[in-house]
C-alpha cells in the first residue's frame, strides 16, 4: 500500500510522476485543481498536442475499457501524458465497480509514460479517520495509487495565501484585513479568489493599492453565517435596530427566511454552547476542538460576544428561536416570525 502524501509533498514530484497513478482527494478541491493545472503545464506545455496528451475522463463518459484505451495511446511529440479521471462518487460505487477500476488501474504500469490523477470531489470518498486509520475504500485505491491528501488550510495558511494572492495581484492587505475577508467571505478558497481579484480591481480603479476592512464590507459578498452572526449579537446585546438593520440586509440579498432562521438558530445554538463551556472552565482552544470548529478567529468571535451575556439569555433565545422556527415552517414562510423573535428579547 502507498503511503499518504500532502498536497506539499505532490507539489514537489511535479516533472517525476510518469509511471504513476496519483488519487487527490480531501476537502480542498481549490488546491486540486490547482495541482492538476500544474501538472498539465509540466506534461503539456505546447496546446496544440493537447488532443493528443492531455486526455480527461469525466465520470459520465467512464469506463473500464475507455480508461485502459486512454492509457494506452502513446504520446504525440512528447516524452509522456497526462490522464485526469474526475468526477467519481467513491461512496456509491459498488465493490465490483471498485474492483474491475483497481484492476484496470494496475495495467499502469505497463504504459509508464502515463501520469494519472484520479480527482476525487470532497465527500465524494470515505476518507476514514486519520492518515493512520484510512477507510478500507482508501486502502484499497491505496494498492494502485498514491494517495495525496488535500486537507483544509488552516486559518493562518489561508490568511497567508490571500496576502500572496494580494500581492500577486499588485495590492497589499494586512493580516488583519486578510482575516477579516476569510471570516467575513467564508473558507471557501474558489470564492475567496473571486472576491480578492474583485478587491483589487476596485481599490486599483480608486488609485490605491492597499485593501482594507473598508472596502471588504463594502464590495465582498457575504456568507450568509456572518450576516447570522451579526443579527444574533445584535439579538443578545438588545441592539434591535442593529439586529433589524442586519435583517434588512438579508432581505435586500433576498435570502429565503427559512435559510435565515436555520443559520440564525444554529449560530445561536452554537453561541450557547460556547458560553456552556467557557463556564465551564474550558479555554478557548477546548471550545475549538469539542465543537469542531476549524477557525480560530470564529471561535474568538464567538468567545468574546458570549462573554457579557448570562447564559439565562442565551438559552431563551435559543428557546424562541425553535419558537420561529416552528413558526415559519407552518406559514408562508415570511421574515415575520424572525422580526418577532428580534423584539422578544
Amino acid at each position: 500500500m502507498h503511503e499518504i502524501i500532502s498536497e506539499a509533498a505532490y507539489r514537489k514530484l511535479i516533472g517525476k510522476t510518469a509511471g504513476h497513478a496519483y488519487l487527490f482527494y480531501g476537502e480542498e478541491d481549490y488546491l486540486k485543481a490547482h495541482a492538476v493545472r500544474l501538472t498539465r503545464e509540466s506534461i503539456c506545455p505546447d496546446p496544440a498536442f493537447a488532443i493528443f496528451n492531455d486526455i480527461t475522463i469525466d465520470a459520465i463518459d467512464y469506463t473500464p475499457d475507455a480508461l485502459a484505451n486512454a492509457m494506452s495511446a502513446p504520446p504525440m511529440m512528447a516524452d509522456e501524458r497526462l490522464i485526469l479521471l474526475r468526477g467519481l462518487d467513491f461512496t456509491a460505487m459498488r465493490a465490483e465497480e471498485l474492483d474491475t477500476l483497481l484492476e484496470t488501474l494496475a495495467l499502469l504500469e505497463e504504459y509508464p509514460f502515463n501520469t494519472l490523477l484520479i480527482h476525487v470531489a470532497a465527500d465524494m470518498i470515505d476518507e476514514g479517520y486519520s492518515a493512520k486509520a484510512p477507510s478500507a475504500t482508501l486502502k484499497k485505491l491505496a494498492e494502485v495509487a498514491i494517495p495525496v491528501h488535500f486537507e483544509a488550510p488552516t486559518d493562518s495558511k489561508l490568511n497567508a495565501w490571500a496576502g500572496k494572492h494580494f500581492a500577486h495581484l499588485g495590492v497589499s492587505a494586512d493580516t488583519a484585513t486578510c482575516a477579516f475577508l476569510v471570516s467575513f467571505v467564508g473558507r471557501n478558497m474558489f470564492q475567496l479568489s473571486a472576491e480578492i481579484e474583485k478587491l483589487a480591481y476596485y481599490v486599483k480603479q480608486n488609485g490605491r493599492n492597499t485593501v482594507s476592512e473598508a472596502e471588504v464590507r463594502l464590495v465582498c459578498v457575504p456568507q450568509l453565517s456572518a450576516d447570522a452572526f451579526a443579527l444574533s449579537n445584535a439579538i443578545l446585546s438588545g441592539k434591535y435596530s442593529e439586529a433589524l438593520e442586519a435583517l434588512a440586509v438579508m432581505k435586500f440579498q433576498r435570502i429565503e427566511p427559512l435559510f435565515v432562521q436555520g443559520e440564525l438558530s444554529r449560530t445561536l445554538c452554537d453561541m450557547q454552547a460556547v458560553k456552556m463551556l467557557l463556564d465551564a472552565g474550558r479555554t478557548t482552544a477546548d471550545v475549538g476542538t469539542i465543537l469542531k470548529i476549524k477557525s480560530s478567529y470564529k471561535v474568538g468571535l464567538y468567545c468574546r460576544a458570549v462573554s457579557r451575556i448570562p447564559i439565562a439569555r442565551l438559552s431563551r433565545a435559543v428557546e424562541l428561536c425553535a419558537a420561529a422556527d416552528a413558526e415559519i415552517k407552518s406559514s408562508y414562510g415570511d421574515y415575520t416570525p424572525i422580526e418577532k423573535l428580534i423584539c422578544s428579547l
